[in-house]
C-alpha cells in the first residue's frame, strides 16, 4: 500500500495520519474492511515514529474509525466519517474553542460530581483514589489527571457522561501537558483532585459540586497566563 508520507512530525500527527489514510481512501489503496499494514510498516510509510503512530490509532480507534481485532486493525468507516472525525482532531488545536471546552466542562462536571457522590460503588472510589494518589506522587502523571476526571465520570453511572468526558479529554490533552510544565500548576490540581475525591467518599453532593466548580476555575485562571 502506497501512503503519502507525513512532512511534519509535530503536535498536530493525528490530524495529519488522518489526512493520509484519508487520501488513500480516496485513491483506492485501502478500502473499508480492509486491515491497515502493520505498524512498523505504517509507521515507515508516514514517516513517524510508532508511538506516535499507536496515540493516532488509539485516537482512531476510541473514535469508532478503526476496529481492533487482535492484534489487527480494520478500518470500518468510510472517507465521509474520516472527514468529520479530523475535523474534531483540528478542533482541538484552536485557541478560539478553550472557553467552549471549559463552558461544556462546567455544565457536565459538577453534575458528573453530584451523581457520582450518589452513585459512586467501592470500585469507583478506589479508582479515584488510585488516580489521586498517582497525581500527588508523581508531578509530570498528566494521564492521571486525565483518569480522575474520566473515572469520575464513569462513577456517576451514565454512560454519556463516561464517554464524552472520555473523548473530551482527548482533545485538550496537549493543553493538559503545558499546564503540567508549571510546577505550581500539579500542586494546586493535585490538591483539587483530593478534596473532590473525599467529598465524593462522603457522598457530600454540594461540596463535591462546589470543589469541582473551584478546581475548573484553577484551569481557566491558568489559561489566561
Amino acid at each position: 500500500m502506497q501512503f503519502e508520507k507525513i512532512q511534519n512530525n509535530g503536535p498536530k500527527v493525528p490530524e495529519l495520519v488522518m489526512d493520509s489514510l484519508l487520501k488513500a481512501m480516496e485513491a483506492g489503496t485501502i478500502q473499508v474492511g480492509e486491515e491497515l499494514p502493520p505498524e512498523r510498516d505504517l509507521a515507515e510509510a508516514l514517516g513517524i515514529s510508532r508511538n506516535s503512530l499507536r496515540e493516532c490509532l488509539a485516537i482512531m480507534s476510541f473514535m469508532g474509525i478503526v476496529e481492533n481485532r487482535g492484534n489487527r486493525k480494520i478500518l470500518v468507516k468510510n472517507a465521509d466519517r474520516f472527514r468529520k472525525a479530523r475535523s474534531l482532531i483540528e478542533l482541538s488545536y484552536s485557541q478560539d474553542t478553550f472557553e467552549d471546552f471549559m463552558e461544556f466542562r462546567r455544565v457536565n462536571e459538577r453534575e458528573i460530581a453530584r451523581l457520582a457522590c450518589r452513585r459512586a460503588t467501592e470500585e469507583d472510589l478506589e479508582r479515584l483514589r488510585d488516580s489521586v494518589e498517582r497525581l500527588e506522587s508523581d508531578a509530570t502523571d498528566f494521564e492521571a489527571d486525565v483518569d480522575f476526571h474520566v473515572n469520575l465520570a464513569y462513577a456517576s453511572h451514565n454512560t454519556i457522561f463516561g464517554v464524552m468526558l472520555n473523548y473530551v479529554n482527548s482533545l485538550i490533552l496537549e493543553l493538559r501537558m503545558r499546564f503540567f510544565e508549571r510546577e505550581e500548576y500539579h500542586g494546586m490540581t493535585a490538591e483539587a483532585h483530593r478534596r473532590i475525591y473525599e467529598a465524593v467518599k462522603a457522598r457530600d453532593e454540594e461540596l463535591a459540586v462546589y470543589e469541582m466548580g473551584r478546581h475548573l476555575k484553577i484551569i481557566e485562571n491558568y489559561d489566561e497566563r
